[in-house]
């Protein structure tokens, strides 16, 4: 089953700004600009809200939902099956090597339960031996009630973002996991899916809102700074954006 967030989550809104002139040429590849960063008090939560620009020359900034959008390249993860395309499991013994990843279609049924298709015609080489980990929650998925070795997708989120802290002049990433002890991998996962509207869309303004109840709590009265890039369905990915260097509780007084 898909992981999910158990003391964050995070929601995004989309305000699009398109124009199209035709003297105008953009890069294929996203060029992102930070616009603007405001605090939010959200019913006790807080939700620290990004503005960004985008230019994007072939207009193919976004993903969906749909069926279409959570096939590959934009699946959630790849499944790890041996040479006779049979899954591999954490406690598996002997397997027949060498190994591959197949993507993974997931689909919600009427009933409430969890479909998974597996594209095994579209497996790629993975390893020649044997390379699964120890257990954790980046490598491992529950599939049926077993642990399946798996490899998660970079391009399923088209949105990334990082929160840095910065100390003495130097620029360390925040591990929400490590400050609050927790074994939970999507703490401080503030990544997301950036919906597709607009195919004329070429350049605008995205806003893109982060609702948690860990800010406050993890770095109130420290310096920060955001560092966040998007990938548009081409899989290009555009530079990397940085806000300037923030105090929470300075936003919050505003």
């Amino acid at each position: 089953m898909m992981r999910a967030a158990k003391l964050l989550f995070s929601v995004f809104i989309l305000s699009f700004l398109s124009s199209c002139f035709e003297e105008e040429q953009f890069p294929e590849t996203p060029l992102i600009e930070f616009e603007s960063l405001k605090y939010v008090d959200t019913e006790g939560l807080d939700s620290l809200v990004l503005s960004f620009s985008f230019q994007d020359g072939d207009a193919d900034l976004g993903l969906n939902d749909d069926v279409n959008d959570l096939l590959a390249p934009y699946q959630v993860y790849s499944v790890v099956i041996d040479a006779q395309d049979s899954v591999v499991f954490i406690d598996d013994g002997a397997l027949q090597l060498p190994l591959y990843h197949a993507p993974v279609f997931i689909a919600t049924l009427d009933n409430g339960q969890i479909a998974r298709v597996f594209f095994t015609e579209e497996k790629v080489l993975f390893s020649q031996t044997d390379n699964r980990p120890p257990f954790d929650c980046e490598n491992y998925e529950i599939i049926d009630s077993d642990t399946a070795y798996v490899v998660r997708n970079e391009f399923y989120h088209n949105f990334h973002i990082q929160f840095m802290q910065k100390r003495n002049g130097n620029y360390s990433e925040i591990d929400f996991a490590e400050i609050f002890q927790s074994d939970d991998c999507e703490l401080g996962n503030f990544n997301g899916r950036i919906p597709f509207y607009d195919p004329n869309g070429r350049e605008g303004i995205i806003t893109y809102s982060m609702l948690s109840q860990l800010f406050r709590l993890s770095f109130l009265d420290d310096t920060i700074q955001l560092r966040f890039w998007v990938y548009d369905r081409s899989l290009n990915k555009s530079n990397v954006a940085e806000s300037p260097d923030f105090v929470l509780r300075d936003l919050i007084s505003q």
